[in-house]
């Protein structure tokens, strides 16, 4: 962590408790080697920690926040301590050397022990062992070693013991007056603003179950935090999506993204139960949501060729997985089936004219079979069945069909059709153009033949003997003409 690995202690090479006159001393000391060009080895900057390149000023820097006493106890809250000369000694030699095992093992032993069911827990803090729960906590944001959350939590504990005056009266003047409550949530700051979301997570999960001075008022002021920027960051979304609905996906988007870490960090203090938890996720929810419908609706008005259905349909289940409140979620609910009919309203539009279409060919051919069937036959009387069926071919006007086709299915929604995922309404697409193109004749085809988008696009279409009964008997006289002229001139 920096805030250790440039901690003022750590630049003048002194450990918490070290006396003003050893502090003028070190300092001078450390002043004479630099301007020799030197840089002692022999204090408690512990190069293991990672690289210190000390020059004058940032020496005279580091001792000026050792005389403020706010400043020197922030700094000795995350520094080692010689509480303990006995043990705490040979651990700072172990450091020395660069032997952090050492002297994790020596601090460990005095804070923690085994159960028989190897469950590890916390000690007692006695006389013995109250600075290794301090100088363990350090040397374990330092390197790691142990459980981060632990780390965080023995440091707290020692806090909270009746031994941490003896810390207060090593590192600063005996006339500073601040409570441990306060001690606690400047420990707990500092910490937070000095690790990642995850870890914040786990830390605040950990001392949601434990009881200590600081607990309530740590909780609120790191609840609302997150609420205030969430709020803002919904604030600047709504404007952006005023401003311009056409944009109003991307306001939408950005907000999901911003605000999804506040989000989290809240969730991880109090929890989804909480009020405050639930009002804020909904809001912010809800504002996605809205987003998602300006832009819909902005879309469908202006006629947009892009899919704004499917972009609003994902932007409306992102303000899904935040919503918190049975009314947001009943919203936002109602809003994604809308749009899950209106995503598919193409195909459902063809559909349901295809239909309409081989429902009136299929009444007309039933009610013409019924006549055919009811009329009376004379002696040696037969129904001309091929009359019949030419009958019930021209009992709708086709050129009309292809006018309601043209209309209710034109070219452009093509590509929506074919990129449905319903494949239950694509097969019931294709089965309904496949029996309207075989009703259809050559020249009908090729008006419409681009509602068959799974044929091989460039094929050429090939006129079937239905396609050549039905075309008109004019052009099939002016046909023959012209291939007998041909034929005529190929003989000279």
């Amino acid at each position: 962590m920096q805030l250790i690995q440039n901690n003022p202690y750590r630049t003048v090479g002194l450990l918490v408790g070290a006396t003003a006159k050893e502090q003028d001393r070190q300092i001078r000391r450390l002043k004479q080697f630099i301007e020799a060009e030197q840089d002692p080895q022999d204090d408690f900057s512990f190069p293991f920690i990672g690289q210190l390149h000390r020059t004058v000023d940032s020496v005279t820097d580091a001792a000026s926040k050792l005389n403020l006493d706010s400043d020197k106890m922030n700094a000795a809250l995350f520094w080692f301590w010689n509480g303990n000369p006995i043990i705490d000694e040979a651990a700072f030699d172990a450091l020395k050397d660069g032997d952090t095992e050492t002297a994790y093992q020596i601090w460990d032993k005095l804070t923690t022990e085994t159960k028989d069911d190897g469950k590890r827990v916390w000690k007692n803090i006695t006389e013995k062992n109250y600075s290794a729960f301090h100088n363990s906590s350090i040397l374990s944001l330092i390197t790691n070693k142990g459980a981060f959350v632990s780390a965080i939590v023995a440091n707290i504990k020692f806090i909270e013991s009746e031994y941490f005056d003896k810390f207060v009266k090593a590192a600063v003047d005996e006339t500073y007056r601040v409570s441990k409550k306060e001690i606690q949530l400047n420990f707990l700051k500092t910490t937070f603003e000095n690790i990642d979301n995850k870890k914040l997570e786990d830390l605040v999960k950990y001392l949601n179950d434990y009881n200590f001075s600081a607990k309530a008022d740590f909780l609120k002021s790191f609840v609302q935090k997150p609420i205030e920027l969430i709020e803002q960051k919904i604030e600047t979304a709504k404007n952006k999506r005023k401003a311009s609905k056409a944009n109003a996906v991307k306001a939408g988007q950005e907000l999901f993204s911003a605000a999804a870490n506040d989000l989290t960090q809240l969730k991880s203090i109090i929890g989804t139960s909480d009020i405050k938890y639930t009002s804020v996720a909904d809001k912010l929810a809800n504002e996605i949501l809205q987003c998602s419908i300006d832009y819909f609706n902005d879309s469908q008005e202006k006629g947009s060729n892009e899919d704004y259905a499917e972009i609003a349909m994902q932007l409306a289940k992102q303000a899904q997985s935040i919503a918190a409140g049975n009314l947001a979620k009943d919203r936002i609910k109602d809003s994604i089936n809308t749009l899950e009919e209106m995503k598919d309203r193409e195909i459902s539009q063809a559909i349901e004219a295809l239909q309409s279409i081989k429902g009136a060919y299929e009444k007309n051919k039933a009610e013409i079979n019924a006549k055919v069937l009811a009329m009376p036959l004379g002696y040696n009387q037969t129904v001309n069945w091929s009359k019949v069926e030419q009958m019930i071919e021209n009992s709708l006007n086709w050129d009309k069909v292809i006018e309601l086709i043209q209309n209710v299915i034109p070219p452009q929604n093509i590509d929506k059709i074919k990129n449905v995922k319903n494949q239950t309404a694509l097969n019931q697409y294709k089965s309904l153009v496949t029996f309207v193109m075989s009703k259809l004749s050559y020249f009908q085809k090729n008006k419409v033949r681009y509602i068959s988008y799974w044929e091989a696009q460039g094929k050429v279409a090939v006129p079937t003997s239905g396609d050549i009964e039905k075309i008109p008997n004019w052009v099939k006289w002016v046909a023959g003409i012209i291939i007998l002229i041909i034929l005529v001139k190929a003989c000279e």
